[in-house]
């Protein structure tokens, strides 16, 4: 870019609830891990003026703004509700983010970033703004599933209405709009946008952001340790809700089929609140009694501790990903690069399965999943030197180094566009 056509400062925009308090926090959905990445990204080339957090408040009349900090970053947090005016939420976001801009001293043009597409209908057009959909995309998905299935996936029907209206207005708005841009974490994401009419030239493709740590902490779930320790096969899962889109129970029924063709495994599932405990209860249900003891599930794990699992489980463990639909999955691939032996469900839905070997997808059923177990157990390398062989395969394709480089491309850009445009 010319001096005189410089980069856009960047304000990444999150859902409150989706950006706690500390980076150590267990992300709440893989579209925080995202976010972070970006927002580290932005700030290592000093293009960033913080984050923008939105929450809904269904008491509210009219939005509120206050300046905020979180995980050590200066945020504006903006309370409203979907019930307002489309140009008074459209305003109340052009001025969080005016006041984070002053805030930081900026009078460079800024661009903001939606992690998912809930505002873009609100996006003022004052600014220039990119959105990564991390989707579910309910229009993709009512295509694939039933109505039944859709329903259960979202909640009920009318979350899901709701998602689909939101989820149209903003597509509609980067249809028609020359200052919005997509930077695109998946095949399936791209696919599903320009079918619905986006322009790929406003599209560009990131690799996945999995940042591996330097060292590893140990497991500090001293029954956790115990469990995965004891263990001769380990077969085991981590995602941050245990919903309708994981399929988890299709983990839990072909692992229990290999377990009665005899791989001595124990099964581990790691998911949801520490205090919510319902759906690992209904997983739990579906062990017979004589594997009872075989069983564990326990509540979503810090991002340190996740990878104290991936470190300690890497000689026996088999991580599972048997997803229904995933734009991204993220954790199925941190687990993978740091040598866990990773089977991933063969669907064209879940868009981590392109990164991986034949030798490593299986089909969606528990008899093809029992199979994929039993034929890893059965394997004269061993679990530990699949696993080995896997994050070679995979490290070439994916880093830090190459997200960040594709991220930074991407925003130049679009900042180049933009001027361009404007001028």
């Amino acid at each position: 870019m010319s001096p005189h056509d410089p980069q856009l400062t960047g304000i990444i925009v999150v859902n409150e609830r989706y950006f706690p308090d500390s980076e150590l926090a267990p992300a709440h959905v893989g579209a925080t891990s995202f976010a972070r990445s970006v927002l580290r990204c932005l700030q290592g080339a000093g293009l960033s003026a913080g984050v923008l957090l939105y929450q809904r408040d269904e008491d509210l009349v009219e939005p509120r703004i206050r300046l905020a900090r979180r995980s050590g970053v200066v945020c504006a947090l903006l309370q409203f509700n979907f019930r307002m005016a489309q140009r008074v939420v459209s305003g109340a976001i052009a001025a969080a983010a005016r006041l984070l801009l002053a805030e930081h001293g900026e009078t460079r043009q800024a661009m903001l970033y939606y992690q998912t597409d809930s505002l873009l209908g609100f996006h003022p057009d004052e600014f220039a703004c990119c959105v990564t959909h991390h989707g579910p995309f309910v229009h993709d998905f009512v295509g694939t599933f039933s109505a039944d299935a859709t329903g259960r996936a979202f909640g009920d029907a009318t979350k899901a209405l709701h998602l689909l209206k939101h989820q149209e207005l903003g597509l509609d708005r980067v249809r028609t709009s020359e200052r919005m841009f997509v930077l695109q974490h998946s095949h399936l994401q791209r696919t599903h946008l320009i079918n619905r009419g986006v322009d790929e030239r406003r599209i560009r493709a990131v690799r996945p952001p999995i940042v591996l740590p330097d060292t590893v902490e140990p497991l500090r779930d001293p029954v956790l340790q115990g469990f995965v320790e004891g263990a001769a096969v380990l077969a085991f899962t981590a995602v941050a809700r245990l919903d309708y889109f994981k399929n988890v129970e299709l983990l839990v029924d072909g692992c229990v089929q290999a377990r009665r063709r005899g791989v001595p495994l124990r099964i581990l599932v790691v998911g949801d609140g520490v205090d919510d405990a319902a759906a690992r209860e209904s997983l739990r249900s579906r062990v017979p009694a004589e594997y009872a003891d075989a069983f564990m599930a326990v509540g979503k794990l810090p991002k340190p501790q996740l990878y104290a699992l991936f470190d300690k489980a890497r000689p026996v463990g088999v991580f599972i990903c048997p997803s229904r639909y995933e734009t991204l999955g993220i954790t199925p691939l941190e687990a993978a690069l740091s040598g866990v032996c990773t089977l991933m469900i063969d669907s064209d839905k879940v868009e981590a399965r392109r990164f991986f070997p034949r030798t490593h997808l299986f089909g969606p059923t528990s008899d093809a999943l029992a199979d994929a177990v039993v034929r890893v157990h059965d394997s004269h390398l061993g679990i530990e030197q699949l696993g080995k062989q896997l994050r070679a395969d995979i490290s070439t394709e994916i880093s830090r180094e190459k997200f960040e480089q594709d991220t930074l491309t991407a925003w130049e850009h679009f900042s180049r566009a933009v001027h361009t445009a404007t001028a």
